[in-house]
């Protein structure tokens, strides 16, 4: 499972600490709020402390409690708004209490501590001590602080989701402009892709101005790494050819003449000779696609088949049905050189054991190039498949070589590390199937 984007990084980080820093915030302004409001609360049983007082009126045997100066809510039952007053032995409590008991609190002023009350409730609490005719009075108010809490309940969900559908705007606002500011970095790993597998041969420098030095310094590298390859494809060339010479000169000693006075030196040569040109060739062909393909060295099936195919028809001057599918494949990451050697060995040796019909498949399975020949000629055994693989060896000598061509064919192929099959063709002759790994 690959990592996250930079973008969706980006945007969770964001996304994750607005919403704290949200919550945070919203949990500061609620305590805040509910500050504001118990204080709020507290003058207001302050005032009502106040009125209870009013209400006790001096009778004949004494102070009383006149009902009818109170306001309506301390005689609707379980109303929220509670009274008790205090004279000496005498309780008095107002109707809404019903049969419950209000707690008193210890100390005079406000009690910003929530107390439970009758049905439920969440009561704040305010003591204040008075005197009347020379006697100590007490009363003692309270009030339901339920439905503040309730409606800060209510506050705080709708806060909290307003806020998380913001932060969701955002995180798409975000998102958007991540992908609008990364577009020309995609734009630029697209590129390098093409200018790796082959299909440009520099980096667009019409970039943003924040990008343009490392384009710039990647298009440096890259023609520097070009002239460094073609200095190598030359004096790999250049050795070839300085080999040829020499091995030439030796199999040219190596007579019928040296045959006929010793023939075991001239096997033992002949041996060594062979061993050299296998490890020499397959040493090229693995430097050759170690340094892999440019755009100016690709091979490119639209291009170069018609022409290859154009060339053996010419050189197999006899009627023959030669045909290739795969024209249509866009540029392949092979080198050019390399792709007509091994096609053009391939269906050389098809034309010449062909009866009538020579058939090329080129197409890609996956992450391979796939090149399938078939011919209707006689074909070959399935125990003998293995000896047309080696360098030199030919299994009929009424057609002319010189038994090299399926040779090269396989150097060629394990120099790329891919596999090399023969079977029976579809049309009654060989078939042969080459699979080369491409880059990714």
């Amino acid at each position: 499972m690959g990592h996250p984007s930079i973008g969706r990084r980006l945007g969770l980080s964001l996304f994750v600490s607005l919403l704290l820093a949200g919550v945070l915030v919203g949990q500061a302004a609620l305590w805040w709020l509910d500050r504001e409001q118990r204080q709020l609360s507290g003058r207001q049983l302050r005032e009502e402390a106040a009125s209870v007082l009013a209400a006790i009126v001096t009778g004949p045997g004494g102070p009383v409690l006149n009902e009818d100066m109170l306001d309506p809510a301390y005689r609707k039952p379980l109303s929220g708004r509670y009274f008790v007053v205090l004279i000496g032995d005498q309780r008095w409590r107002s109707r809404s209490l019903w049969d419950a008991r209000l707690a008193l609190p210890d100390h005079t002023g406000m009690d910003t501590g929530l107390r439970p009350g009758p049905g439920g409730q969440r009561l704040l609490r305010y003591r204040a001590e008075f005197r009347r005719d020379d006697r100590p009075l007490t009363v003692v108010v309270a009030q339901d602080y339920g439905p503040q809490l309730a409606k800060f309940q209510e506050l705080k969900h709708a806060a909290l989701a307003a806020w998380v559908l913001l932060l969701v705007a955002l995180a798409l606002a975000q998102q958007a402009l991540i992908r609008h500011g990364l577009r020309p970095l995609k734009s630029a790993r697209r590129q390098i892709e093409q200018l790796r597998g082959g299909r440009r041969g520099e980096l667009d420098e019409k970039v943003a101005a924040e990008l343009r030095p490392l384009v710039t310094e990647i298009n440096r590298l890259q023609r520097h790494t070009e002239q460094q390859l073609a200095r190598s494809r030359h004096a790999l060339g250049d050795l070839g050819h300085a080999l040829k010479t020499p091995l030439a000169v030796l199999r040219n000693r190596c007579d019928d003449r040296l045959r006929q006075r010793d023939p075991d030196l001239h096997r033992l040569l002949a041996e060594q000779l062979d061993r050299i040109e296998n490890t020499v060739g397959r040493a090229l062909g693995r430097a050759r696609v170690a340094a892999g393909a440019t755009a100016a060295t690709r091979f490119e099936p639209a291009q170069d088949l018609p022409v290859l195919l154009d060339t053996l028809r010419r050189a197999h001057d006899r009627p023959l049905a030669l045909s290739a599918s795969g024209q249509d494949l866009p540029p392949q990451p092979v080198e050019r050189d390399d792709m007509l050697e091994l096609l053009g060995n391939l269906l050389d040796n098809a034309c010449k054991w062909a009866a009538g019909e020579v058939r090329l498949t080129l197409e890609r399975d996956g992450g391979d190039l796939c090149v399938t020949v078939d011919d209707d000629g006689p074909g070959i055994a399935a125990d003998r498949h293995g000896a047309v693989l080696q360098r030199g060896r030919r299994l009929d000598q009424r057609v002319a070589g010189h038994g090299l061509g399926l040779a090269i064919v396989n150097d060629t192929v394990d120099a790329y590390g891919g596999t090399l099959e023969l079977g029976e063709s579809p049309l009654g002759g060989l078939r042969v199937r080459a699979r080369l790994p491409l880059p990714d």
